[in-house]
């Protein structure tokens, strides 16, 4: 999510309670095209508009005096779609509404990485695995860098930097300054009293995107993950193609939840990729539009329409006393 620059000269209007529930509205002109430029903020995520000036009109009673519009008149002439909501002149709410964006940024991106010996079908089983196969150690290597968790003062998508309690290393990788940080099931502490593994499910597990690399030809059922919050499932097996002996090729599959839009790039037909660089950047643009595809799935879209609504309201409620 874009920030939204604050100009000297701009207006701001607050509701906490409309038909589209707590609402904020930003609005600047700009002067070189006769046009305004507005930030709506609601529930349901940003919205913005440009709105000639041509449809900026003074109501009837300032027309008479030959005054320019008024902020209310700005308001209705770029959002007439909205109730009448209140002018926030307040020094503080520009800063306050920054923050609010910024409590919203993506601030890096935390995928799980499940490892699958030949012949496993159940997510107890590969949650399990202790040693992976050297095609797997390979990928990890292909896909990011080993980095160790201990003084990691990047991303760190909650892994533990301090203790060790989530490992010792992990793998991560900076793709279109993109911070990637990955929940790799074998670098997490495996724990032989625990048949179920819920220390390492407890990361994988809340995951919106999983990775789930397979050994052999074993066919990938979409309900092996039991998690209310993994939307999309990317699986992937390490292969040969006759035409380039000795070359390795991965093949792709996408399992993704009910609710969640088509998102691209689209596979190709074979769905069959060599290893450069080229599906490398293939593979991190399919992860990322996962991930915010599945943003727009019922369980996820309700959450962030909740933690929005909190954040306008609470906004609207200091400012609006």
């Amino acid at each position: 999510m874009a920030n939204f620059t604050f100009p000297v000269a701009h207006l701001n209007f607050l509701a906490g309670d409309t038909v589209k529930g707590p609402t904020s509205v930003s609005i600047v002109r700009d002067d070189s095209n006769d046009t305004y430029k507005t930030l709506i903020r609601v529930p349901g995520g940003n919205e913005r508009r440009i709105t000639p000036g041509s449809s900026v009109k003074p109501s009837w009673w300032r027309k008479l005096f030959r005054a320019s519009p008024s902020p209310q008149d700005i308001l209705h002439g770029v959002a007439p779609d909205l109730p009448p909501l209140r002018q926030i002149v307040d020094p503080r709410l520009p800063q306050t509404l920054l923050t609010l964006e910024e409590k919203q940024n993506i601030k890096g991106f935390k995928f799980g990485i499940l490892y699958a010996q030949e012949g496993q079908t159940k997510e107890d089983e590969m949650f399990s695995n202790i040693d992976a196969s050297p095609e797997f150690e390979e990928f990890l290597d292909f896909i990011g860098d080993r980095v160790p968790l201990h003084g990691w003062t990047n991303f760190r998508a909650g892994l533990d930097v301090k203790t060790g309690t989530t490992g010792l290393h992990s793998i991560y990788h900076r793709w279109n300054n993109n911070e990637i940080m990955y929940h790799v099931s074998c670098l997490l502490p495996f724990n032989d009293k625990d048949k179920q593994q819920l220390e390492r499910k407890r990361h994988i597990g809340n995951d919106i995107v999983v990775v789930v690399f397979q050994d052999g030809d074993t066919v990938y059922r979409p309900t092996t993950i039991s998690s209310r919050q993994v939307h999309v499932v990317l699986v992937v097996k390490a292969t040969t193609v006759d035409s380039h002996p000795g070359e390795r090729f991965y093949r792709l599959a996408v399992v993704s939840k009910d609710g969640v839009p088509e998102f691209g790039p689209p596979l190709q037909e074979n769905a069959v990729y060599k290893k450069d660089e080229e599906f490398k950047s293939f593979f991190y643009a399919k992860l990322l539009n996962a991930e915010k595809a599945s943003y727009a799935a019922p369980i996820l879209g309700n959450k962030l329409s909740r933690t929005r609504t909190a954040l306008i309201k609470d906004v609207a409620d200091t400012f609006c006393e």
